[in-house]
């Protein structure tokens, strides 16, 4: 769907995609960016995104910068006069890897990795950051058992280098991550095309556009590993 007279958008993203829209550079649009430990409760994060699109004012076009989420988009609404624009994605991985299908290639030659950006490290909770806050209160043994848990099906870390100038520091955790639960460390190029489709449009079929104050359907992201 093109985006004829889009002049400015209310954009509402996760925030662990911050650095990546700050790179692109959309000075019309407003932004607002939800806390990324929302991803944990996602009956939480439907309910603070509902609450969001709630006080939207008068903005008629309202892009969300979040896949389905765990289910956690499904059944927003807008007002009547508004459309939504969402990414067809499961998650915001394809976001930082530039396209749905580049994503859904990785999955079905790699499916266990773990990806990070530098996004995702300064600003979201992962195993080895549970870890470390599960020492204090459960003990080294319990802990450990608990982070590998969530792990035992994973075999590579991998950072996405998303046009960050400096990954020194992001560089050294996925190491210090890979390294503690002996995955694979690499590295692969990511990409803002996507994101720059979502901001600019046009909104294709890799885009679930809601329109008429009509709510989100789950079955509308059903193409997301076609």
């Amino acid at each position: 769907m093109p985006n004829e007279n889009l002049d400015s958008a209310l954009v509402i993203c996760c925030g662990v995609l911050r650095h990546q829209i700050e790179a692109i550079g959309a000075v019309n649009h407003q932004f607002l960016y939800l806390e990324p430990g929302l991803h944990r409760n996602p009956d939480k994060l439907r309910q603070e995104l509902q609450k969001t699109i709630d006080h939207s004012g008068n903005y008629s076009t309202l892009l969300l910068g979040y896949g389905l989420c765990s289910r956690a988009v499904a059944g927003l609404q807008t007002a009547p006069h508004q459309r939504l624009v969402i990414p067809k994605v499961d998650d915001c991985i394809a976001l930082s890897l530039g396209s749905r299908n580049r994503y859904c290639q990785e999955f079905k030659e790699r499916p266990g990795t773990y990806y990070f950006t530098k996004g995702w490290i300064e600003a979201a909770e992962d195993p080895l950051k549970e870890y470390h806050k599960s020492v204090v209160k459960f003990g080294e043994e319990l802990a450990l058992w608990a982070a590998r848990e969530c792990l035992k099906h994973y075999q590579r870390a991998v950072l996405i280098r998303t046009g960050e100038e400096e990954l020194a520091v992001s560089r050294e955790y996925v190491h210090n991550f890979a390294q503690f639960f002996n995955l694979h460390y690499e590295e692969m190029d990511g990409s803002l095309d996507y994101l720059q489709q979502l901001l600019f449009g046009p909104w294709d079929d890799d885009f679930v556009v809601v329109d008429s104050g009509s709510p989100v359907q789950e079955d509308s992201f059903s193409a997301s590993f076609a």
